[in-house]
């Protein structure tokens, strides 16, 4: 990329791998979930170190939240504990199971959900608790883990941005109650669209499988063989939200990557943050990237200097996004119950998301902090 180039903040990365096995997989002759959509459930249950626990592929996040939360016991009536500063496909899924979302604060040093303020909102009709790993970086886990088992509620991670994080070692999915992935364009592994629940209950794999094909008994293990059920049951309410062999394929070529994907993702992090630092008026993550997969790197500036930060970059060809919008001012969610939200009201003012691309030129960090760093007047 040269310097004159325009940068966006998202690039999707699919190489000739990626095309030959989108070739592949069509010349194959069967489209729709298949054999190929069961070796990339596998893909993931190894590369996740899955123990004792299983993996389903979805045709979206979304679609894999509410999933999560129909496997949490989420319905009619409940209510839903989860961050307002989250995208609001959480916030979606949480009223597609009929429940309730009800908006929670974050904690300033990893803008995940703030534990304390948390338990501070549950009440009578409280079931499950659904925190987001913003940017790949796990939040206070034990401590909501904790709170959760105190409460006796459910917890449904999150983990859209998170695929290849870990907390305390361990890969996120690989333990605790259930977890959520995407792999959507602009994720660090894309299958175009996609996602995928873990659970620790084989009896309830077989409940998502009911659920993700039309409420139908015998779909998914028929098409695991790319063939059909001619006689059925319907067991139940379902949905159609099963990943297609098509876009398995996509997914399998970036797994059997994901570890470089990530690694060079983290490299451009900490370029960033070595470059930014000390720059007065830029506040980096906190973090060494260690154990984080990281999906998006954000600064956070004052908010009466973001608009300016944003137009300079954009003058040298730089784009920038804003994660997120505060959910409570949306015209939907005006009416959510909702604790004190002094943090996510001063983060959603101040947050900034640069460039971050899997396989991004060193180059291209080095042009973004330097244009950051003009703006405030460093050199």
């Amino acid at each position: 990329m040269t310097e004159h180039a325009p940068v966006p903040v998202f690039q999707p990365h699919v190489g000739v791998d990626t095309i030959k096995a989108v070739v592949d997989a069509l010349h194959a002759g069967w489209l729709g979930m298949g054999a190929i959509t069961q070796a990339f459930e596998e893909g993931l249950a190894r590369f996740l170190e899955l123990r004792d626990r299983h993996v389903l592929a979805t045709n979206t996040g979304t679609s894999a939240l509410h999933l999560g939360l129909l496997a949490a016991g989420v319905g009619a009536g409940d209510e839903v504990i989860t961050p307002a500063f989250n995208f609001v496909a959480d916030h979606q899924a949480i009223v597609a199971t009929g429940a309730t979302p009800v908006l929670c604060d974050v904690d300033d040093a990893t803008l995940g959900l703030d534990p304390d303020k948390a338990a501070a909102l549950v009440g009578p009709k409280t079931k499950a608790v659904l925190p987001l790993h913003f940017g790949g970086r796990p939040g206070r886990l034990k401590e909501l883990y904790a709170m959760a088992e105190r409460h006796r509620l459910r917890i449904v991670e999150d983990a859209t941005h998170a695929f290849g994080s870990r907390a305390d070692g361990r890969m996120l999915g690989s333990f605790g109650d259930i977890t959520c992935f995407s792999f959507d364009p602009v994720k660090v592994i894309t299958s175009i669209d996609g996602g995928a629940v873990v659970v620790g209950d084989r009896e309830l794999l077989e409940r998502l499988r009911h659920w993700r094909f039309l409420g139908i008994d015998r779909e998914t293990h028929e098409r695991y063989k790319n063939s059909r059920a001619w006689e059925y049951d319907v067991v139940g309410q379902g949905f159609r939200y099963h990943m297609t062999n098509i876009n398995a394929a996509i997914g399998l070529s970036q797994l059997a990557r994901a570890d470089e994907f990530i690694a060079a993702r983290r490299a451009s992090c900490r370029l960033y943050n070595e470059r930014l630092a000390g720059l007065d008026g830029v506040r980096r993550p906190a973090t060494d990237f260690t154990d984080v997969a990281p999906f998006i790197y954000t600064v956070r500036v004052e908010a009466d200097q973001r608009e300016g930060l944003i137009e300079h970059l954009k003058r040298r060809g730089i784009a920038t996004g804003i994660h997120f919008l505060p959910a409570q001012d949306f015209s939907f969610l005006k009416g959510c119950r909702r604790g004190d939200l002094s943090v996510t009201e001063r983060v959603t003012r101040e947050i900034l998301t640069l460039p971050l691309h899997t396989l991004m030129p060193a180059a291209v960090v080095e042009r973004v902090a330097a244009a950051i760093r003009e703006y405030f007047g460093a050199r």
